[in-house]
């Protein structure tokens, strides 16, 4: 039942919710610091807890109730207030049904309060909006106030001097735009956060107008909770339209409090979040919930689970960040379902997004320069997907394919997580503080075990080496492991047809659907994608603490890998950025567990992946282990070998130069194979290492 109010009962209750001393506070503070300070903040709650059917036809009629709001904010200031300084009443925290999806906003919300979670996809520059108009008669001089509302001015219709005499001809007027009041205005584009869509639909945006003092504070990539009253705008169109556009001219702005905010967990969330932490068998069953339609790979997978959690971002005490988020890299063949899994990851993170990198630009991954439509089209800054993956996962499938310009915008956002953008004349840095979870193809189409990372990848050593963990995934034919894969997908796909004919179908001769379902079990999740994405939410909120022991393992471990380098091998096996692996595995495994310690059982845990992942690539002959095969396109033993054929030529060549046979005769008795050899004398000549004064002779270049 729609209950119909008085103005004397609206003005009744804002005199009752104004008198609260908070109210009375924040008026002393107004008056003691205006015009820095020019806003009451009012709670929905209070008005709720005077009258919630007030609160409900305030939601409904919020222009006539701010009108008188605002006519007690005035009546609430000193005697001695300057009427023309005018004070802003602003609501937050509307309750969860007043929330609207942008996609969801309808006609019926048209003049009704509502509030709108989302991302700013863009935001113009402040500029002023000019509110009251002075106008002055050309002919008599008399002077007009002219209210503006909207874009388009408003001009007098007739001359407001009281003997008439204007009025009886066509009077101009000129417009006194020093006098003038004007408030500051920005214009936003909220776009809906992307882990509310599903099955790849298109993200909706919505336009707001930001007015006076709140104008100016939000930029592109934040996310944010607006309130305000949804109105209508005509087209700009030369013919007249009865199509409108949506806009809403908002009151207020909420920063979200903390990470994944928008997920909400209820008590009984809680006491099943803190029932599964206590599980023994946790890590298995989130590993087991990872993909279940992909066979095996437990040790990738468990490295996404502990990247789904992640490590503790650290600010220290001279303001330098230490990133938590990880980032991890899958390599390998094609058809061993790496986009498959990056697929799923972006649905299963609270914030996921997924990019191909054969098909985004740097502009897409980071932030594009476009032109506004808001008066003077000046350039503004739209934010791109690792933007909008802010405290999330950004799924990039294809890094290798992308062209070496736009992967360079990567390098700042993987290591200091922000992107640094001066394009059009702007100059700004945006947030991009998310995990990277990548897949990038072999150069010659498969993986060859026994050859340096580097050399098979399109990908530059610096990029690589700012990866937590890469994963080599190969696909060899073995009999065991094909029989396993093969029954696995065709579990998968049985069970999937079982799912399509339903409970109700009409029975198969032959075929026991629930047998079926019985026998597949192992391809259905342990936990489902919803509760887990809560369990993930919710364990953000832990900050775990190193202990001594914990400490004392990584620290062991470390110097054990470092101690490999040392003598004769003259390598550096490890360097500091996988210390920091270390430590971010180990927290997130904490995390994982909802603990407030790192234990050592995490940094047991951490030690076994980044040692796993380390002794696949940095030796793939099964040699000495050397960082360089990751970090640098030359290994220790490349470097060796190359220094092996120069000492040749600079030994055995002559003035005019050395023969190819003559360096490989020598190389042979080094111990290099002639394969090698002629391997690493085509890289000189392409390094420009070395040159041919003629055919079939090398020297070396001065």
């Amino acid at each position: 039942m729609v209950v119909n109010f008085q103005d004397s009962e609206i003005v009744a209750g804002w005199e009752d919710i104004l008198s609260k001393d908070k109210y009375r506070l924040m008026f002393a503070d107004i008056v003691a610091s205006y015009p820095e300070k020019r806003s009451i903040y009012v709670q929905y709650e209070d008005i709720d807890a005077y009258n919630s059917d007030l609160a409900m036809y305030f939601l409904d009629n919020p222009d006539r109730c701010l009108a008188k709001g605002r006519d007690m904010v005035k009546a609430s200031l000193p005697p001695t207030w300057d009427q023309r300084d005018a004070v802003n009443l602003r609501i937050t925290n509307l309750p969860r049904d007043a929330k609207v999806e942008v996609r969801h906003l309808r006609a019926k919300h048209l003049g009704k309060l509502i509030s709108v979670e989302g991302l700013v996809r863009k935001a113009t520059a402040v500029k002023p909006r000019m509110t009251q108009a002075l106008f002055r008669c050309a002919r008599c001089g008399a002077e007009i106030w002219e209210g503006q509302t909207g874009v388009l001015m408003k001009e007098p219709l007739m001359c407001s001097n009281l003997d008439g005499s204007c009025n009886k001809q066509a009077t101009h007027f000129e417009l006194d735009a020093k006098s003038s009041v004007y408030v500051d205005t920005q214009k936003v584009e909220v776009q809906e956060s992307p882990e509310g869509l599903r099955g790849g639909a298109q993200p909706e945006r919505m336009t707001g107008f930001v007015e006076d003092d709140i104008a100016g504070i939000i930029t592109a990539g934040n996310r944010i909770t607006v309130n305000g009253i949804v109105r209508s705008a005509e087209k700009p169109d030369r013919d007249k339209s009865t199509v409108f556009e949506m806009f809403m001219d908002i009151l207020s702005i909420e920063f979200e409090q903390h990470e994944y905010d928008e997920i909400q967990i209820t008590e009984e969330d809680e006491l099943e979040i803190i029932s599964m932490s206590r599980d023994p068998r946790l890590f298995d069953n989130i590993v087991a919930s990872i993909s279940p339609t992909i066979h095996g790979m437990n040790e990738v997978k468990g490295a996404i689970a502990l990247q789904l959690f992640g490590g503790c971002n650290k600010e220290m005490d001279d303001g330098t960040m230490i990133r938590g988020d990880m980032h991890v890299l899958l390599v390998g063949d094609p058809g061993v379902a790496k986009s498959q899994i990056l697929r799923y990851m972006s649905t299963l993170s609270p914030r996921g997004i997924y990019a191909s990198g054969k098909s985004a630009s740097a502009a897409g991954l980071t932030a594009a320069a476009v032109k506004d439509e808001f008066g003077d089209g000046r350039w503004t800054l739209e934010a791109g997907a690792l933007v909008l993956a802010d405290k999330g996962l950004a799924c990039i499938d294809e890094l290798d394919k992308m062209t070496s310009q736009d992967r360079s915008s990567l390098h700042e956002a993987m290591e200091s997580q922000r992107i640094s953008v001066a394009k059009a004349g702007i100059t700004a840095t945006l947030q991009c503080r998310c995990s990277m979870l990548a897949a990038a193809n072999p150069k010659y189409g498969r993986f060859e075990m026994g050859t340096s990372i580097t050399n098979q990848i399109d990908l530059p050593p610096a990029l690589m080496s700012r990866f937590d963990l890469i994963f080599v995934l190969t696909d060899k034919p073995n009999a065991k492991s094909d029989r396993d894969i093969t029954a696995h997908i065709l579990n998968v796909h049985r069970r999937g047809e079982a799912r399509q004919i339903g409970e109700d179908a009409p029975l198969i001769a032959g075929i026991d659907i629930g047998k079926i379902k019985e026998e597949t079990q192992n391809v259905k999740p342990v936990y489902e994608r919803e509760t887990l994405r809560k369990y993930v939410a919710y364990s953000k909120r832990m900050v775990p603490i190193m202990t001594a022991e914990a400490m004392g393992i990584i620290e062991e471990n470390y110097l054990r890998i470092r101690a490999m380098g040392a003598g004769e091998n003259d390598s550096v096996p490890i360097t500091a950025r996988q210390l920091e692996a270390f430590v971010r595995l180990s927290e997130a495994s904490a995390r994982m567990r909802l603990s407030r310690t790192v234990d050592a059982d995490d940094a047991t845990c951490a030690v076994n992946l980044v040692e796993y992942y380390l002794g696949k690539i940095l030796a793939p002959d099964g040699g000495q282990w050397d960082i360089d095969n990751i970090s640098s396109n030359f290994a220790k033993k490349d470097r060796d070998e190359l220094k092996v054929i120069l000492n040749i030529i600079r030994d055995f060549g002559s003035p005019e130069g050395i023969s190819e046979e003559e360096i490989i005769t020598h190389a042979l008795s080094e111990g290099l194979s002639e394969e090698k050899t002629r391997k690493r004398l085509k890289m000189m000549i392409g390094d420009v290492t070395l040159y041919k004064p003629r055919d079939g002779l090398y020297k070396e270049v001065a």
